[in-house]
């Protein structure tokens, strides 16, 4: 019977994930497509495993872990946007089966904890980055799954369980560093607050504990250590860069603001349960888990993207609000209002500019405002349509805008010449489409001779033109033009997509002109002249 209900949901869970991630005009982020998916790329160019390497150096900011998945899915399925993403879905699928083995501890039941995975698959944090080839999703679930596993120990005290903990923080650690012990050590902190046997435990068995940690920390100290002797001067500079990047007791109040957005449209749910609920065991455990788990992100400059580990805390409380019926219309009715904002404005877009998907889209939207905003729905209804939304707009719907569309006559050309990305860069899934991670800089005098030979192809934005001619001029070189092309183009966040510089007059002539070309980046295609 539990596999009777676990597999249909799993399933469906699969394909809700996973439908049009294969698709170059997708979601997509700058993290993803400048390095998560060129990275194994240029490790497979180079035959390198244990080091990643990007543009010729050591990739050291981040841990090795996925760039090793990336490849080895490379290796195995040849290099697609299936073969990246779908290891991002994997981790997903994993985050979600823990978020139901902790549901139906705290509930009591299976049918709890399918209510808790269920949610968490509707929540858009989930939805946008389980897409992407990025490190959040990933580093939650072998974090959260380490709990689990630590929460079995305490029940089973097999050792194995405690081994397989150590192994999932090792791998945790191996892909995004410290801050793979938030989501599993909130957790800890949580049970040590709410259980104090849980303390007792650690007490009685701490040579045990004491050395799960070493095999926990054994390999990624291992890496470290062989990259700073080999790599020392590298290895300084990007830890420099990234303290310098995350503003360390920088006090921001933009992790609030973040968990609120990225738990759409569950948020006000969940957090009515947790006040509603706040003298039972169970919400006061949920309730600290989800406060340890964003502490640390008030004090550091981070993105909403972080937070995925803090999802599953929101979900189980969402999930026994559901579950004991305490759920006011106006935590739905509100709580739905941004997604069904952003899904109308897409559905308009592509109805306006006459492209596909805007009809399923539009479909599957009323669908969702009319459960969310009745006065009574059943818990199955608001999840199915909350996870269908997300579905049809970032698989089926965004999609047909093009952005980042390629054409294929530069795809052939750059599987046959070498390609230099300038600034940008753009086009952005040339590499992937290619099956070669090319080369990417926004400083010409950077390279070496030999990475600038007559023919070598240079793409980038026709903004970026005036830029890259006074870097040539310097050199003493100069370039040809080959081609060019109009496309909506990827700024960063994965849904900037408009030309940098837009203004409100380009948006107002491509509404009345039913055309996205005024949004449209102009990319130009050129080649080293001898």
């Amino acid at each position: 019977m539990t596999l009777g209900r676990l597999f249909p949901f799993f399933l469906l869970a699969l394909l809700l994930l996973g439908w049009g991630i294969w698709e170059a005009t997708g979601l997509t982020g700058k993290d993803e497509y400048l390095l998560g998916l060129r990275i194994p790329l240029e490790m497979m160019q180079r035959d390198a495993w244990w080091v990643p390497f990007i543009d010729g150096a050591p990739r050291l900011k981040k841990p090795p872990l996925l760039y090793w998945l990336g490849r080895l899915s490379y290796e195995g399925f040849g290099p697609s946007l299936v073969a990246a993403r779908g290891i991002t879905v994997a981790f997903a699928l994993l985050l979600l089966g823990c978020t139901a083995w902790l549901g139906k501890r705290l509930g009591g039941s299976l049918g709890t904890g399918l209510l808790a995975a269920g949610v968490l698959l509707g929540m858009s944090g989930m939805a946008s980055e389980s897409r992407r080839l990025m490190l959040d999703v990933p580093v939650a679930a072998l974090s959260i799954s380490a709990f689990c596993l630590y929460l079995g120990w305490l029940d089973r005290r097999r050792p194995v369980l405690l081994l397989g903990a150590a192994v999932l923080i090792s791998g945790a650690l191996l892909t995004k560093g410290p801050i793979a012990l938030v989501a599993c050590g909130g957790g800890l902190l949580a049970l040590w607050f709410t259980r104090p046997e849980s303390r007792s435990a650690l007490v009685r068995h701490w040579e045990t504990h004491a050395l799960a940690l070493a095999a926990a920390l054994a390999l990624p100290l291992y890496w470290y250590l062989h990259v700073r002797q080999h790599y020392g001067a590298q290895l300084a500079a990007a830890a420099r860069d990234e303290l310098e990047a995350r503003q360390l007791m920088a006090l921001s109040p933009d992790a609030a603001i973040g968990i609120l957005t990225l738990a759409l449209p569950w948020s006000f749910i969940a957090f009515h349960g947790l006040w509603q609920r706040r003298h039972r065991a169970e919400t006061r455990f949920l309730g600290l888990w989800l406060l340890f788990t964003l502490l640390p992100f008030f004090f550091i400059r981070s993105f909403e993207r972080y937070l995925i580990g803090s999802l599953p805390a929101l979900a189980l409380l969402a999930a026994l609000a559901l579950k004991a019926g305490t759920v006011p219309a106006w935590t739905r009715r509100l709580g739905s209002l941004v997604p069904a904002l952003l899904a109308t404005a897409l559905a308009l877009l592509l109805w306006r500019w006459q492209l596909g998907g805007w009809l399923p889209l539009a479909i599957v939207l009323s669908v969702f405002l009319i459960l969310w905003w009745r006065r009574e729905c059943t818990p199955r209804g608001l999840i199915a349509s909350t996870a269908l939304l997300w579905a049809v707009a970032w698989g089926l719907a965004f999609p047909c805008l093009g952005v980042n569309a390629v054409p294929t006559s530069l795809v052939d050309l750059a599987r046959q010449r070498p390609v230099i990305l300038f600034a940008g860069p753009q086009p952005a899934l040339l590499p992937l489409l290619s099956g070669r991670a090319q080369r990417q800089t926004s400083q010409m005098d950077r390279l070496a001779a030999t990475d600038l030979t007559p023919g070598t192809l240079l793409t980038l934005r026709a903004e970026d033109r005036p830029q890259l001619d006074r870097q040539l001029q310097a050199l003493g070189r100069s370039a040809r033009p080959v081609m060019a092309f109009q496309t909506l183009s990827s700024a960063g966040s994965g849904i900037r997509f408009a030309r940098q510089g837009t203004t409100r007059a380009d948006w107002q002539l491509a509404w009345n002109g039913r055309s996205p070309i005024p949004l449209m980046s102009t990319i130009q295609v050129l080649e080293m002249a001898p």
